[in-house]
């Protein structure tokens, strides 16, 4: 295997590594309570139980809560959500980069915008 072939292995590791970690670290936790069954006060930051209006869920600050048609919807951000986004941006350019690398150094694309 030649320089540069090793070299393009280790760039693409070095970039697709990171944003696969990241995306794995931006998922969220859902918990979901039809309407129907469950409301929300004022400013989302607790979900009653109709039946008995004691809390079920505290909205906590990595937290957010929506209201979708008929379901209420509390999405949990995990402790590295931040460092998430950032690997998924960071590397995710990165990666965009390689791939259009890949692509314009191919012989297709070589033929496809060469002029005869």
């Amino acid at each position: 295997m030649d320089k540069s072939k090793k070299f393009l292995k280790i760039l693409w590791a070095v970039c697709v590594i990171p944003l696969l970690i990241g995306v794995i670290l931006i998922q969220t936790e859902n918990s979901e309570y039809p309407t129907s069954e469950y409301w929300v006060a004022q400013g989302y930051h607790h979900v009653y139980e109709r039946s008995s209006g004691q809390i079920v869920d505290m909205i906590e600050s990595n937290e957010t809560c929506v209201i979708k048609g008929n379901k209420i919807i509390v999405k949990k951000k995990g402790k590295a959500y931040g460092f998430g986004v950032f690997l998924v941006v960071l590397f995710g350019m990165f990666t965009l980069g390689c791939v259009w690398g890949t692509i314009e150094s191919s012989d297709w694309w070589y033929n496809l915008t060469s002029k005869k």
